[in-house]
């Protein structure tokens, strides 16, 4: 097998990897918007380290792509991965794990963007149930500090019992 034709496979075969972590990145975006619905905050650390994960290998995937087209010569970038399709004759199935992944990616980033409106919104109703609980407070100092802490005190005071 010549270095070129080698090339071309691992590029497919890149792709393909590329295709099925985008495709769980995709599915995991979908469960964590259901999560955000529901207010599900265990399943939420879960998928949030789970994202992780997989943002982190589709990162070393499209690095390992790049390196494959600038050993077969081509840049190492998006120009060049079209320049590579374009060129390539052995390029059909890589071809359309590329369609497949430009497919993925897009719909992960507007589940994502969705995800962010979903936090944003529940971040600014946290913050309006706090700002009505503080209102109604506003004579004594504030009940929860910062931190997140309640800062009402308990009287050390003697207290009466009335008989």
């Amino acid at each position: 097998m010549s270095p070129t034709s080698s090339g071309h496979t691992a590029i497919e075969q890149c792709l393909k990897e590329e295709v099925v972590t985008m495709s769980s990145l995709a599915e995991l975006l979908k469960k964590e918007q259901s999560a955000l619905v529901d207010s599900d905050v265990s399943l939420l650390n879960d998928y949030t380290q789970s994202k992780g994960q997989l943002v982190g290998k589709m990162s070393e995937l499209e690095k390992k792509r790049n390196a494959f087209l600038t050993q077969l010569g081509y840049r190492a970038d998006l120009d060049g991965m079209k320049a590579y399709l374009q060129q390539a004759g052995r390029a059909d199935d890589a071809g359309t794990h590329w369609d497949q992944l430009l497919q993925l990616s897009m719909q992960a980033k507007e589940d994502n963007k969705t995800n962010g409106l979903l936090i944003n919104r529940r971040l600014a109703q946290s913050q309006a149930m706090l700002s009505v609980l503080q209102q109604g407070n506003q004579s004594a100092s504030p009940m929860y500090g910062p931190n997140g802490q309640s800062t009402i005190k308990g009287t050390s005071g003697k207290g009466y019992i009335a008989t």
